[in-house]
């Protein structure tokens, strides 16, 4: 099976020790795939790494404005294909699961979120607070919305490229660009007629690199519940 109707959107910052790995990975499972790598102005090989494994780079480094959730719109804005799936580069989304997300958009779904079923190693007990009130958080935010309330913070999402590239074009300055949460950004500008589905997924540990969590991050999100 090909999957030219399908553009996998991979936002970097550093990612020099992972990019090259995942790439190799995603031609193997998704032949004919589009990939669009949204580097935010990596200052390691990252960029020249993904244009020699045929990425196309989106490279971001002179923007005026810089953060995880403007990265991926700019690449959903760039997309011509029917779908598109978004997955971090440093394998905590394990890429062979995108095969599901694409097959449910096939199907006639509209968004196939990530949901984090287990999460492989530990996390901290801060982690895990963090993690569980930004959740619950989110869940209030859109407690009024009728479609399902999957992974609501989840990094690892799919959707119909015409529907989130009409949220994104017509809403972009209600986001939270800086942040680090894209999809429920995106869900609140959802309408309730949206098909929502999930994946479910274990929750790997970074490979290598160092992990983007900070408290600008946490700001960024919790500032956004009230956009």
């Amino acid at each position: 099976m090909v999957y030219d109707d399908t553009t996998i959107i991979i936002p970097t910052f550093n990612e020099e020790k992972n990019i090259g790995k995942l790439l190799k990975k995603l031609k193997q499972i998704l032949p004919k795939a589009k990939i669009i790598v949204s580097d935010d102005g990596s200052r390691d090989r990252t960029q020249e790494i993904a244009v020699e494994k045929g990425a196309i780079l989106l490279d971001r480094k002179r923007k005026p404005v810089h953060g995880l959730t403007v990265s991926v719109l700019d690449a959903i804005i760039k997309c011509k294909t029917d779908f598109f799936v978004v997955i971090d580069a440093d394998f905590q989304h394990p890429p062979e699961k995108i095969l599901e997300v694409v097959g449910k958009l096939r199907s006639g779904k509209d968004l196939i979120i990530g949901n984090r079923v287990k999460i492989q190693g530990e996390w901290g007990f801060l982690r895990l607070l963090i993690s569980r009130t930004a959740f619950y958080m989110g869940y209030l935010r859109l407690i009024f919305k009728k479609f399902p309330k999957y992974d609501l913070v989840s990094g690892f999402f799919g959707g119909k490229t015409k529907l989130a590239k009409e949220i994104a074009l017509h809403n972009q300055k209600k986001f939270e660009l800086r942040g680090y949460k894209v999809l429920f950004d995106l869900l609140k500008y959802m309408p309730n007629t949206t098909k929502v589905d999930k994946v479910d997924y274990e929750f790997g540990l970074r490979t290598k690199g160092d992990s983007k969590l900070s408290k600008k991050i946490m700001f960024y999100y919790f500032r956004s519940m009230f956009k």
